[in-house]
C-alpha cells in the first residue's frame, strides 16, 4: 500500500527491510562499529558516572534481567541493563561518531542486547538479526539527520543522539521484536516524546545520560508500542513533531525497499582513537607533528621556556573552547587542552584526561600561551573542517602543521589490527582474556551465529569453556 506520509512510509520501511538487504561492506562496517562500541562500553564501565548510575538503577527489580557488561554477579531489568550500558559507551566520549553529527552505535547496541536477553528462550536472536536491527537503527538515524542542513554542522541547541539516538534505539527494538507497520508508527511516536537533551551538559558526568536515556527510552517506546499505545500517526511530518528540533526540518519519504541504498553503505564512521571530542582529534594530529619538528633538536624534550605562544586555527565550536578545562569532562571538550597535552606528549591515550595530567604545571603554563583563531572558511563540519597548529617562538620563528583528515576519520579509518588492539585495550582488565577473544571472533563471525546471546555471556565475563552449546556458527 503506497504511504500517504513521511512517518508511514518510515514504518512500511522499518517493518519491509530484511537481511538479504544487507550488502557486504554495510555488514562489515556495522561489525566494526559493534567491536568499537563494546571496547568502549566494556572500558567506560571503570568510570566514576557509570559507577553513580549502576548504583541508582539497582533500585529496580524484575524478573526479567540483561548483562551489565563487565560483570558476572550484576544484572538488571532490561531498561536499566539498557541505561547502564549506554552510559558506559559514551561516559568517555570514545564512542563512534557520524556525519552528519551524531553518536550512532552507543544509542543503539546496548538495547538491542539488553532486548535479545529478555525475549522468551523459545525465540533465538541469531546474530543476522540482531546485525540487520542494528543497522536499521543506524539508517534511521542518518535519515532523520539528512533532513536538517543545520544537522551537517557540529550542533548548536540539542545533543543529536538524544534527538536521532532514541529514534533509533526504538526502530531497532522494534525490528527485534517483529512490530508490524502500525506498531513501529507508534514506536518512533513515542520515542519522539522522550527526545531531546541540551547542549548545554556538554562536558559534565550529565552527558553520558544522554546516550543511556536514548537506549533505555528507545526500548521503552518499542515494548509501549507492542502493547498498543497510540501515538501521533505523522510525528515525522510535523513541525511540532520531529520538527521541533530542528529549523530547517525538511522531512522525506525513503527509498523504495528494492535494492536498499544503506546511509553506512556510502558513509563510513569515525572511530577515535582517544576519548575526547571528535573535533580535537584534528587538533591532536596537528599538534603532534608539530611536537616532532620541535624536539629534532631537543632531546625529545619540550622547549616550554622557548615557546612565546600557540595559535590554533580551528573552527568556531563554543562548547569545545575550553581554554582552562578543570575536570577531565571539560578536558575532553578542550581544542586548547588536547593542543598542549599532545605538545607535550606526543600523542593521546585515555591516560591524557586523568586528575593528574589535567592539573600538571606544565599543562597550565602552555595553555595560558594558546589561543584560537576562526578562520571563515574552517565550517563545524566533521566532514570538511581543519585544523592548524602554530607554536611561535621567542627566537621569532615559528612552527607550524595543518590536519585535514586524522587517523581514524572515515576518509582515513583504522586499520583491522589497530581496531582490534584499542578493543582488546579498553577491555583489558575488564575481561579475562578468553572473553575478550571470544568477543572479537563473535563479532567477526555475527551474520553466522546462531544465537546473539553468546555475546551477553562474554560481555559478563565467562570463558568461552563455560557455553560450548552457545558457540554454534550456521
Amino acid at each position: 500500500m503506497w504511504a500517504k506520509t513521511v512517518t508511514e512510509n518510515f514504518a512500511k520501511v522499518i517493518h519491509g527491510l530484511n537481511a538479504n538487504q544487507l550488502t557486504d561492506q554495510v555488514i562489515q562496517r556495522s561489525k566494526r562499529m559493534i567491536l568499537d562500541t563494546l571496547g568502549v562500553g566494556l572500558l567506560g564501565t571503570s568510570t566514576e558516572v557509570c559507577h553513580k548510575v549502576a548504583q541508582y538503577s539497582k533500585i529496580y527489580s524484575s524478573d526479567l534481567s540483561s548483562t551489565i557488561w563487565g560483570h558476572l554477579d550484576f544484572r538488571l531489568p532490561p531498561l536499566y541493563a539498557a541505561f547502564v550500558n549506554g552510559v558506559a559507551v559514551h561516559s568517555m566520549d570514545f564512542d563512534d561518531t557520524w556525519h552528519p553529527a551524531t553518536h550512532p552505535s552507543g544509542a543503539v547496541l546496548p538495547a538491542l542486547i539488553s532486548l535479545s536477553e529478555a525475549l522468551p528462550q523459545k525465540k533465538k536472536i541469531s546474530g543476522l538479526d540482531l546485525l540487520l536491527a542494528f543497522n536499521v537503527g543506524i539508517e534511521v538515524q542518518g535519515r532523520l539527520l539528512h533532513f536538517s542542513r543545520e544537522a551537517r554542522n557540529i550542533p548548536k541547541r540539542f545533543h543529536p543522539p538524544a534527538v536521532v539516538g532514541i529514534m533509533g534505539s526504538a526502530v531497532a527494538c522494534a525490528k527485534l521484536l517483529a512490530l508490524d507497520q502500525l506498531e513501529c508508527q507508534n514506536a518512533l511516536a513515542i520515542a519522539a516524546s522522550y527526545a531531546g537533551a541540551p547542549l548545554a551538559n556538554a562536558a559534565t558526568q550529565i552527558k553520558p545520560l544522554h546516550i543511556g536515556n536514548a537506549a533505555k527510552h528507545g526500548l521503552e517506546a518499542a515494548c509501549l508500542a507492542l502493547q498498543g499505545l497510540q501515538g501521533n500517526k505523522q510525528i515525522l511530518d510535523m513541525e511540532s513533531g520531529m520538527g521541533a528540533f530542528y529549523t530547517d526540518y525538511n522531512p522525506q519519504t525513503l527509498p523504495t525497499l528494492q535494492s536498499y541504498p544503506w546511509l553506512l553503505e556510502q558513509q563510513d564512521v569515525a572511530i577515535k582513537r582517544f576519548p575526547a571530542h571528535l573535533a580535537t582529534h584534528w587538533v591532536a594530529d596537528a599538534a603532534s607533528s608539530v611536537r616532532r619538528k620541535l624536539v629534532e633538536s631537543s632531546e625529545n624534550l619540550l622547549p616550554l621556556d622557548k615557546i612565546e605562544k600557540v595559535i590554533l586555527k580551528v573552527p568556531e565550536v563554543k562548547y569545545v573552547n575550553r581554554p582552562s578545562p578543570a575536570s577531565e569532562h571539560e578536558a575532553r571538550h578542550s581544542f586548547q587542552f588536547v593542543a598542549c597535552s599532545a605538545l607535550l606528549d606526543g600523542s593521546m591515550s585515555v591516560q591524557s584526561f586523568t586528575s593528574e595530567n589535567v592539573h600538571r604545571p606544565a599543562l597550565r603554563e602552555l595553555l595560558c600561551k594558546t589561543q584560537l583563531e576562526h578562520p571563515p572558511d574552517n565550517t563545524p563540519s566533521f566532514d570538511s573542517l581543519y585544523c592548524q597548529v602554530s607554536v611561535m617562538l621567542r627566537d621569532g620563528n615559528a612552527i607550524s602543521d595543518c590536519c585535514t583528515t586524522f587517523y581514524g576519520h572515515w576518509r582515513k579509518p583504522l586499520s583491522k589490527e589497530d581496531l582490534e588492539k584499542k578493543f582488546q585495550s579498553n577491555a583489558l582488565g575488564i575481561l579475562p582474556t578468553e572473553a575478550i577473544e571470544g568477543i572479537i571472533e563473535t563479532v567477526y563471525n555475527l551474520e553466522k551465529v546462531e544465537d546473539c546471546s553468546v555475546l551477553s555471556t562474554f560481555l559478563s565475563g565467562q570463558s568461552p569453556r563455560a557455553l560450548p552449546e552457545k558457540l554454534h556458527f550456521l
